[in-house]
């Protein structure tokens, strides 16, 4: 009996963990999830690691390391990380299906992709979003501070997306979700709740619905999180802070700056 609820089971586990790959975002810029922050980097031939779904190759060479944001990229979204994942170097490969350096996860059809990023050294440097077979987006840059946006879209049954680039770039998040519903215009400004620093208090205001506000350090650490239904203000400790915002509407982040 045992064993035949484990036959049942395990095959509902791993659908499960594909169906969920479908609306997901991996934020390594504000550390959404709290794992991100003191992930090391993988030293060459060492062995792939899937955290939160996310699968991490480097193969023959290097990939990655948190560290805090070496350059302020401007994200057309309002976009704004305080760390980076580091590629080290080129994927080698092709733009459909990397050898080296790249992130992996599963979906098991039709999904948007979108990844935020920025190049790191000079010279033209390209991201790329592929399927194992085609290549879905692309987006290049000579400039460390342009904040880079891709969408790709796939089509098809159960396959793998893969995420690379030509050269060395830096990470700061991954989204996959149903087709049209990434779309490069989507803005995060539509989210109405807003949140302001004033001297040494945060005001939260113009709430419209439940909102949940988490408040990070540069560092990326989490330090306050919590949700409203209604305006509200509080004291909060001098320093620089990022705060992001989530609502029905959306999510959104802002800079804070206390006295």
């Amino acid at each position: 009996m045992k064993k035949q609820l484990l036959l049942f089971i395990l095959p509902m586990l791993l659908l499960t963990a594909t169906m969920q790959a479908q609306t997901h975002t991996w934020d390594f810029g504000l550390n959404s999830g709290g794992f991100w922050l003191d992930l090391p980097q993988m030293a060459a031939n060492s062995p792939d690691q899937t955290i939160d779904g996310l699968t991490f190759v480097a193969g023959t060479a290097a990939f990655g390391g948190m560290r805090n944001v070496g350059a302020t990229a401007t994200f057309a979204d309002g976009y704004t990380p305080v760390q980076e994942w580091q590629s080290q170097g080129s994927s080698q490969g092709t733009s459909a299906l990397p050898a080296r350096r790249y992130f992996s996860f599963p979906v098991s059809g039709d999904v948007d992709v979108k990844v935020w990023f920025r190049v790191n050294g000079t010279g033209g440097r390209t991201g790329y979003i592929g399927d194992g077979t085609n290549t879905l987006a692309s987006a290049t840059s000579e400039l460390t501070t342009d904040g880079l946006i891709m969408l790709g879209t796939y089509t098809g049954g159960a396959g793998t997306i893969y995420i690379s680039s030509s050269a060395s770039v830096n990470y700061m998040k991954i989204q996959v979700g149903p087709v049209g519903t990434l779309g490069l215009d989507a803005k995060i400004s539509s989210v109405s709740t807003n949140v302001q620093a004033v001297g040494s208090r945060v005001y939260v205001s113009n709430v419209k619905s439940s909102s949940e506000i988490s408040i990070y350090s540069i560092t990326g650490a989490l330090v306050k999180s919590f949700k409203t239904n209604s305006d509200t203000n509080f004291a909060f400790k001098s320093g620089l802070y990022i705060a992001t915002i989530k609502t029905l509407e959306g999510q959104k982040s802002v800079k804070l700056l206390l006295n």
